[in-house]
Parts: structure tokens; C-alpha cells; sequence
């Protein structure tokens, strides 16, 4: 089984044929490039996240210019923030009631909703599923890496797949029985399968 956060991030982008890997902003150009943006995500209050770091090594999140909103999509429903929208969104929702001040969104389905990774705490590095329309935020995974060997799982079995139309489609059932099975000590996919 695969555990490593990089080989993940390959095998998502190459898990399918969508449009959305061309809108993949390159990654930073050396460790040097990453941590600079990583001391900007420091310099806003939050301690440094060697996965944060590895993520955006890889991509520099997604070009949205010109491009429609299901042709962005890494996974079903979300794509990749690039540092300075992480920045902007954070600093956006950082005093909302709902948000906490170490919650760093990643992805978002540009309507408000992120995938976020907790930093600080005792739960640092636990990455949640922020509604804006919910007044509670799960944890779904226990670090990014987890969240990543998740998706490129759902992409080798055929839960995430182009359908008919050409969008990034999923099997909302089958991902939540993989998720529970992949993640077994996060209660937001065990409580759902029972």
C-alpha cells in the first residue's frame, strides 16, 4: 500500500484524463521556493507543515484563468488553492465564528467549501471538510497524506471515473466505504458505514 504523500500526488494527477492536470500550476521550482511561501503561511500566526510544504512543491495550486469550474477539479468537487489564494482565504475567513485561527484551506469547490489542514494543537495536521453552510467542520482525515492515499485509491478502483459527459465524477457510497476502510480510526467514515 502506498504511503507516501509525493507518489499520491502523482497518481492522482494521473489518474485520469481530465483537462484539469493542464490547469495545474507548476510546482515550486526547488524546497527554497516552497519554504518562502511556507514562512508567508508562518508570518499569518501558523507553524510550519512539512506536508503543507511537500504539496505545494508539487503544484503551486491550480490556474483558474480561463478555465470552467469542472475542468479544475484534482478530485470531485475541488482543486488545488495556489499559496497566495491560501493566503487570501485565510485571511478572508481567519475572524468568521466558524473558522479557527490554525485551519489552513488547500482545496476548495469555489463556493465556499475547503479541505483544510489543521495546524497547532493537539489535532495538528488533521485535515477537515469546511462547509460554509454547516456550523460543524469533521475531521476526515488524520494528516494530508492520508487524504491523498485516499483519493489516489479512489482513482485505481474505479470510485472516482469520467462519466458520459466528461466530468470528474464519484460513487459517493463506494468513496465513503473506502474512506472508512483506509482511515479506521476516523469516526466521520466508521459512523457512516455502520
Amino acid at each position: 500500500m502506498m504511503t507516501d504523500l509525493s507518489e499520491g500526488l502523482c497518481r492522482i494527477k494521473v489518474g485520469f484524463g481530465k483537462p484539469s492536470s493542464r490547469h495545474l500550476a507548476a510546482g515550486a521550482q526547488a524546497w527554497a521556493d516552497a519554504s518562502r511561501g511556507c514562512r508567508q503561511i508562518m508570518a499569518a500566526g501558523l507553524p510550519h507543515n512539512m506536508e503543507v510544504e511537500t504539496l505545494y512543491v508539487w503544484r503551486d495550486g491550480t490556474q483558474t484563468a480561463g478555465a470552467t469550474l469542472d475542468d479544475l477539479h484534482l478530485f470531485p468537487g475541488f482543486y488545488l488553492l495556489s499559496l497566495e489564494d491560501v493566503l487570501a482565504n485565510y485571511r478572508s475567513f481567519v475572524t468568521d465564528p466558524r473558522w479557527n485561527h490554525g485551519w489552513l484551506p488547500l482545496f476548495t469547490d469555489g463556493a465556499g467549501d475547503f479541505y483544510l489542514v489543521e495546524l497547532g494543537g493537539r489535532s495538528s495536521g488533521w485535515v477537515r471538510r469546511f462547509r460554509i453552510d454547516e456550523a460543524e467542520h469533521p475531521v476526515e482525515f488524520r494528516s494530508l497524506t492520508d487524504m491523498v492515499v485516499t483519493l489516489a485509491a479512489a482513482f485505481d478502483r474505479g470510485v472516482f471515473f469520467i462519466d458520459s459527459d466528461g466530468y470528474l465524477e464519484m460513487n459517493d457510497l463506494r468513496f465513503g466505504k473506502l474512506a472508512a476502510e483506509l482511515n479506521p480510526a476516523v469516526h466521520w467514515w466508521t459512523d457512516q458505514t455502520r
